[in-house]
């Protein structure tokens, strides 16, 4: 029997198999932790990392969304489903651990600043429509469906929910200069605008914390202001939906077209801004100045 969440009829069956999978693969993400696992690593063509836990990590995942066959699924460690995001109208996108570096550095650390876990999207129709995040450090459950709110949920370290589905929303209070700027330096020209920020004293601090989903999640938790990433990949992008469904405001291709994320397909490279509300007009206005 599929649990209680706070959303629709709609998405209620789909996110409620995105949350027990979410789930599923972040407590075999802390079983390995409470078994002090030796982690193995590779290098894929593109130089990033994958863990036995990313794939150990899909299986789970994957087998989890069998109940929804019908569905096509684009899996990080599956390369020959990429292609469906440029074919497909409707499928499911899946980042078994969002952050695996953070999570090869960081496994055995409880709290902090640093997220990385289980990240699971749905696009119907083209739109992206419902994202689940599980931060393993934090033992937080994130969730969103497009128009229907932000949610996270707390489990203590037996898999008790503490805290269920508690609404996410930010106040459009601060000023950019007052904003603090989560980044990731890519080939695509992160490190130019960022570096003008920071020397222009155009937002007050910019750092970076570790997993997409992990800063999109403290956007939509008010910790910080200004998300900018110019390659977030499909499987990483539908991280935004956590933000964005918790009142923030999201464009893709920033630097050109501007495009709302309702409006937006999604690509094989999506390039991203994430602004609290009352931000966008400043934020473009000196990206302007600076191309």
């Amino acid at each position: 029997m599929k649990k209680q969440t706070p959303f629709g009829p709609s998405y209620h069956e789909i996110i409620s198999t995105l949350e027990e999978a979410a789930l599923a693969a972040g407590n075999h993400i802390q079983d390995a932790k409470k078994r002090k696992e030796c982690l193995s690593v590779q290098v894929k063509s593109d130089k990033s990392l994958v863990l036995n836990l990313d794939v150990e990590c899909q299986e789970l995942i994957l087998a989890m969304l069998a109940s929804h066959s019908e569905i096509p699924i684009v899996a990080e460690e599956t390369p020959s489903s990429h292609s469906l995001v440029d074919s497909a109208e409707s499928y499911f996108l899946v980042d078994p651990l969002d952050g695996t570096t953070s999570c090869k550095r960081f496994l055995y650390e409880e709290g902090g600043q640093v997220g990385f876990g289980p990240l699971i999207g749905y696009v119907h129709g083209g739109v992206l429509s419902a994202a689940v995040f599980y931060s393993v450090p934090h033992r937080t459950l994130f969730s969103a469906v497009r128009s229907e709110g932000a949610f996270k949920s707390v489990y203590d370290s037996t898999g008790e929910c503490l805290e269920a589905h508690t609404a996410l929303r930010v106040s459009s209070e601060r000023s950019l200069k007052e904003a603090g700027m989560l980044f990731f330096v890519s080939p695509y020209g992160e490190s130019r605008i960022v570096e003008h920020f920071k020397n222009n004293h155009v937002v007050e601090n910019i750092y970076r914390f570790g997993s997409f989903a992990n800063d999109s999640a403290r956007l939509a938790q008010g910790f910080e202001q200004v998300q900018f990433q110019l390659n977030a990949k499909p499987w990483d992008f539908s991280g935004v939906l956590l933000a964005s469904e918790a009142g923030c405001e999201v464009y893709c291709d920033p630097l050109s077209r501007r495009i709302p994320l309702a409006d937006w397909r999604i690509e094989s490279v999506n390039p991203v801004v994430i602004l609290q509300r009352g931000m966008r007009d400043e934020f473009f206005t000196v990206c302007d100045s600076i191309q």
